[in-house]
């Protein structure tokens, strides 16, 4: 049974002092455009987008994964010539962004890849069979789909950060057949607390989910399993989009389902929360998603972590509402239902807000560095009627990037990348990703904008400020 109610609790927080004093030291830097997609870079090669997927510093350097949908050099070519998704690489807070990784001309099978689905620095540990490595691996990996004209096809690289080079592998493909999409998402290093086995768990859409090891004989360093692990037969009904390590359990969420898995020889998985059984029969949308943005933070209400997420099943579900799972005590979870990201952006901007998605990879935390508390940061954009001028011109969506950020007491505040959108600023839409500046500074870089089945040539961005700019006064819900 699900308890759904409006949490009131309000929970302690850690100070992070090393984070506090280094945010301290650094002055105020207030919002600039760190990357605009459409210009050819040092090496002579395009660097564009439509969207950026995702940030990631990694071992002191900043990379970012862009998309092409809806772009005119995804759109109109033919196969072969498709500008296919990209990892760009940023070396110093103020350079300038270079093309790192093109991953249709990198994988020697002729795939094109229209989005840089999930990309993610991860470290192993352990083998599969448990054994400690004699050091920490610690890995840039990229995964992405790609179709052929009856096969669905995920592929990982792996960056070898001593020569820059990156290595491809083919995790797996299949049919598509009955719409079934290959669309990896996230990915998560996970251990078996019975066999003691490190895996790295892939969600690869419909399919489901799959896992590797750390593997030094393999070109990508990691070997992954011929079969998926979840589900046992057939395909998930929508492409599941999270996953987390939560109170020791590796959980995972697949359209209003968040599924925790038993450890084991031969591992199986329990639901701990279905919301498709409270929704009023609308049912998930696969393309907008379900349970987005997996995350954990503290619990409120006693021991242990719980989970946040936002939870946005379809385009008649309006709310784009936070919920958050608290642990019971006895294995169970209580949901909670905190903020409302259409009634933030309502309140912000005065108007009446149709539709709001959100929560593209996770809730991000960071370290506010005036109080020294752990804040999450939750990006989404959002449609009204009226107000044309500040909508994305010839469509209902807001053309500022609006975020919530979340306290431990569950108070949100509204701000908004490069300021409150005005007629004649960069369109934005939507803030898809975020990370802390691998550079020593106290930068925050945000990386985004949303396709939204519009035309979208060189609409990829990223934009950077300083913590207190980006944390700064905002209004309280």
């Amino acid at each position: 049974m699900y308890l759904v109610n409006k949490s009131l609790a309000i929970f302690g927080l850690t100070l992070a002092a090393c984070g506090v004093a280094e945010a301290q030291q650094a002055g105020t830097v207030d919002w600039s455009q760190s990357y605009d997609a459409g210009y050819t870079d040092a090496n002579g090669a395009y660097a564009g987008g439509s969207e950026i997927m995702h940030l990631v510093a990694h071992k002191g350097k900043l990379y970012a994964a862009n998309g092409y949908w809806k772009d005119s050099r995804w759109e109109k070519p033919p196969y072969p010539e498709k500008q296919s998704a990209q990892v760009l690489r940023l070396d110093s807070a103020d350079g300038r962004w270079q093309v790192d990784l093109d991953m249709g001309r990198s994988n020697g099978r002729g795939l094109r890849y229209m989005k840089g689905n999930i990309l993610k620095s991860v470290t192993f540990t352990r083998d599969g069979l448990g054994k400690l490595l004699p050091r920490p691996q610690n890995l840039l990996v990229m995964a992405a789909g790609a179709y052929t004209e009856k096969h669905g096809v995920v592929s990982a690289w792996v960056r070898d950060d001593a020569t820059g080079k990156w290595s491809h592998g083919v995790v797996k493909y299949g049919s598509r057949t009955g719409g079934t999409r290959w669309i990896p998402r996230d990915m998560e290093v996970y251990r078996n607390k019975v066999t003691g086995a490190e895996r790295l768990f892939l969600l690869i859409g419909n399919p489901g989910i799959i896992s590797g090891v750390y593997d030094a004989s393999q070109p990508t360093k990691i070997r992954w399993d011929e079969k998926v692990e979840f589900p046992a037969s057939g395909t998930c009904t929508t492409r599941p989009l999270g996953i987390v390590q939560a109170n020791g359990s590796l959980c995972f969420s697949v359209g209003g389902v968040i599924y925790r898995r038993t450890d084991g020889p031969s591992p199986t998985y329990t639901e701990i929360l279905n919301l498709e059984i409270l929704n009023l029969g609308d049912g998930v949308n696969t393309d907008v998603g379900g349970i987005r943005g997996l995350t954990t933070v503290a619990n409120p209400n006693g021991a242990g972590e719980s989970i946040l997420f936002l939870w946005a099943p379809n385009g008649r579900s309006s709310i784009g509402q936070i919920k958050r799972l608290d642990p019971d005590g006895s294995g169970g979870y209580t949901a909670h239902d905190e903020a409302s990201m259409r009634d933030l952006m309502s309140a912000k901007l005065g108007v009446e807000v149709g539709y709001v998605l959100g929560a593209h990879s996770n809730l991000y935390p960071v370290v506010d560095p005036v109080t020294g508390d752990t804040v999450h940061i939750i990006g989404f954009q959002g449609t009204f009627a009226g107000s044309d001028h500040l909508k994305w011109k010839g469509s209902r969506l807001y053309a500022g990037a609006m975020y919530a950020i979340r306290t431990a007491d569950q108070t949100y505040t509204v701000g908004e990348v490069n300021g409150a959108y005005a007629p004649g600023k960069t369109v934005l839409v939507s803030p898809r990703t975020f990370a802390r500046s691998p550079f020593g500074d106290n930068l925050l870089f945000v990386g985004g904008h949303d396709a939204s089945s519009k035309p979208s040539d060189d609409m990829a961005w990223i934009f950077k400020a300083s913590l207190d700019v980006v944390l700064g006064p905002g209004d309280d819900q």
